[in-house]
């Protein structure tokens, strides 16, 4: 993984972008499963990023959740629960949002994503150290 400059301002940007997006989720969740599930996989797509950011580290561009942690966990240690979580929010994909998947997201599923998508945010959160978003 190549380095970038450590910018601590831009990965608090994308932890503040991931809290919104969390917030948005939780939210919509009781009455709109489906796009409160994309918001919960863009919290933690967001998040991670933030990760990458505050380490130097390139971003790779992709959606996959559990790819960028994978590619994180080379580097770091990975609290428990976390790979777990970011295997749940990559099942949803961009495709998801589009009238012709077939992937059905219920409320059950939608609680499960919000609280993996929370315990991604957290995680990254922390790593990122105390002076980053609170909440």
């Amino acid at each position: 993984m190549s380095a970038a400059r450590i910018n601590p301002i831009e990965s608090e940007r994308w932890l503040e972008f991931a809290r919104d997006d969390l917030a948005y989720g939780e939210s919509g969740m009781a009455d709109h499963p489906r796009p409160a599930a994309w918001s919960f996989q863009q919290a933690g797509e967001k998040s991670l990023k933030a990760v990458f950011l505050h380490r130097g580290l390139k971003v790779p561009r992709t959606h996959d959740v559990a790819f960028l942690l994978s590619i994180l966990a080379e580097s770091m240690a990975v609290a428990s629960g976390v790979g777990e979580a970011a295997l749940a929010l990559a099942a949803i994909s961009p495709a998801s949002r589009y009238p012709d998947d077939l992937m059905e997201i219920s409320q059950n599923d939608t609680f499960e994503l919000a609280r993996a998508s929370r315990l991604v945010f957290d995680w990254a959160r922390d790593q990122c150290g105390p002076s980053q978003t609170s909440q």
